[in-house]
């Protein structure tokens, strides 16, 4: 049960990642052309959503929640 709930919440974390790093591209001057720079403000967000929901729904089954 743990790891596919960890699935599930990383796969519902994408949602906002997606909308994270939409913004971080929009903000950084939505760029014609790929840099470095863009690592942080683009993939960062998205993989850093993606990684906290698989950690909460790995979590949340070793807190002993369900009963």
């Amino acid at each position: 049960m743990g790891v596919g709930r960890a699935l599930l919440f990383g796969a519902i974390g994408a949602i906002p990642g997606v909308i994270l790093s939409l913004a971080g591209w929009v903000i950084s001057g939505s760029p014609e052309e790929w840099g470095n720079g863009l690592w942080i403000s683009c993939y960062m967000p998205f993989f850093g959503c993606v990684a906290i929901g698989l950690v909460v729904g790995w979590r949340s089954d070793s807190a002993g929640l369900e009963g």
